[in-house]
């Protein structure tokens, strides 16, 4: 299904392809403003003004270069309305809706755009259940690279839908004295979805920050447990270390030395006071095991 506006829509593939039919001579203030700011490579900003609307909105970028993105630059008044890097399949897709002017076309676009979303925030979700998984019971060295990716990628997510919001807020702010615009479906359509993306990823958010908290008091109890061990371990070691320094020394004068049972007195002097230690710490409550993480009890198939 081809479209057919009811009104004036240009659509370019490229800055550069707009830039070869721009009239300079007959456009309004704010569009060559537009284009200013299109040649800044600012690709991602909204102005309003009264009637007016226009911009660049990122579409997509990858997670670990965010200079690496795709755009969509718009500008929207009553009468017109020009996109620039816009997609033709999504061009098809607004086609049904039959938008009857340039505000409800280029919101029905960001609806569509908004929509494919999901698929994504959808696949997110899959990958963050699995490592919830993985990650109880077997919280390990690695377990906060895996979680700071997923945080990575859920701020990603945030970084697209928050540009799409203010647009959202802007739309209003322009045209606000066009009551029949305010109440287009389109807009209607296009806040819903981001409303419904937005407390997605607050969600996931919240998630991923239960799971940092989890991994982080793990590692600061795993921790905790091996100073404890080594300060044990020295307190039962030091009557060996004590009386081994004593009776290595090298004076000519060591009455022990001469001792015929010294040796055996000194082993039974080392095992008492050790062991004197370790059932003292004990009483005392100081000794425990390490911390350990509740297994995953997975009903058996």
């Amino acid at each position: 299904m081809e479209l057919e506006p009811q009104f004036n829509w240009s659509r370019y593939l490229d800055l550069a392809d707009y830039e070869q039919t721009f009239p300079a001579a007959t456009v309004d203030q704010s569009e060559m403003d537009w284009l200013t700011q299109l040649r800044s490579k600012d690709m991602n900003f909204t102005r309003s003004e009264k009637g007016v609307l226009y911009g660049a909105v990122v579409t997509w970028q990858n997670p670990v270069d965010k200079s690496d993105r795709r755009s969509i630059c718009f500008y929207v008044t009553k009468e017109k309305l020009i996109t620039i890097g816009l997609s033709e399949s999504i061009v098809t897709l607004v086609a049904p809706y039959s938008p009857a002017h340039p505000f409800a076309a280029f919101y029905t676009i960001l609806a569509l755009q908004l929509n494919t979303y999901f698929a994504g925030i959808d696949q997110f979700e899959t990958e963050l259940f699995s490592r919830q998984d993985e990650l109880r019971g077997s919280i390990n060295e690695d377990s906060l690279d895996s979680i700071f990716a997923l945080r990575d990628t859920i701020e990603n997510w945030s970084d697209l839908i928050v540009p799409f919001q203010e647009l959202v807020m802007a739309g209003e702010e322009s045209f606000l004295d066009e009551d029949t615009y305010l109440e287009d479906l389109s807009l209607k359509l296009a806040t819903k979805r981001v409303r419904r993306l937005l407390m997605l990823i607050e969600h996931y958010q919240k998630d991923i920050e239960v799971l940092l908290d989890l991994s982080t008091t793990v590692s600061n109890f795993r921790g905790n447990e091996i100073m404890k061990a080594l300060t044990i371990f020295t307190a039962v070691a030091t009557p060996t270390m004590a009386l081994g320094a004593i009776w290595g020394m090298n004076f000519k004068i060591m009455p022990e030395l001469e001792w015929k049972y010294g040796y055996a007195l000194s082993l039974g002097l080392i095992f008492l006071s050790t062991g004197g230690i370790f059932y003292w710490m004990r009483w005392r409550g100081w000794l425990g095991a390490l911390v350990r993480m509740p297994k995953n009890s997975r009903p058996k198939k």
